[in-house]
């Protein structure tokens, strides 16, 4: 799912929440409630970060990566508490460093304004029954998707892909242009 825009964000955001919802229902019974809401933690983060990306190429990467490194999290963090705040900041280094271009004042002040006003919002909405979660959920990605909204970051162009059609005509009009064609 593309997450790479403010009515996009939303709309993950609120499909984040339902899952959220039908994942603890399903899988809180076979591995426990805080290992499976560890995991569906990891699984939206990466989710995100590759909804953010422009090709499918780039989203399975960044997904994988992203991933790799929450499962990473996962594993050494105490707890979910600990977890959040570290998936957070995976997804805000995932979003201004490698695919969207931003200076790197704009980059830390904007991706901190996002990183506690979207904690702090799942906070406040959120809490350890199924409906704060759900809620917390929502809220946190609802925030993150205000990215989009504030002015100055961009997406990070291709560096050094050309164009295949460019390529081919070049490629062509070189051969008909070659001296020595009768």
């Amino acid at each position: 799912m593309r997450a790479n825009g403010f009515g996009r964000g939303v709309v993950f955001a609120a499909v984040a929440a339902a899952g959220s919802a039908a994942w603890l229902l399903c899988a809180a019974p076979l591995l426990g409630g805080r290992r499976a809401f560890g995991l569906w933690l990891v699984g939206l983060s990466a989710g995100y970060v590759g909804g953010l990306a422009e090709r499918v190429r780039e989203r399975v990467g960044a997904a994988l990566l992203a991933g790799v490194v929450g499962l990473g999290l996962l594993a050494v963090v105490p707890g979910n508490r600990e977890l959040v705040p570290a998936l957070a900041v995976v997804i805000a280094v995932a979003r201004s460093v490698f695919l969207f271009r931003a200076a790197p004042a704009r980059a830390v002040v904007v991706e901190g304004l996002l990183l506690i006003g979207s904690l702090g919002f799942a906070a406040a909405l959120g809490g350890p029954s199924l409906r704060g979660i759900v809620l917390g959920t929502w809220g946190f990605f609802l925030v993150q998707s205000f990215f989009f909204l504030i002015p100055g970051g961009r997406s990070r162009p291709s560096v050094g892909r050309v164009d295949p059609f460019a390529a081919a005509h070049a490629r062509a009009s070189a051969l008909l242009e070659r001296p020595g064609r009768a």
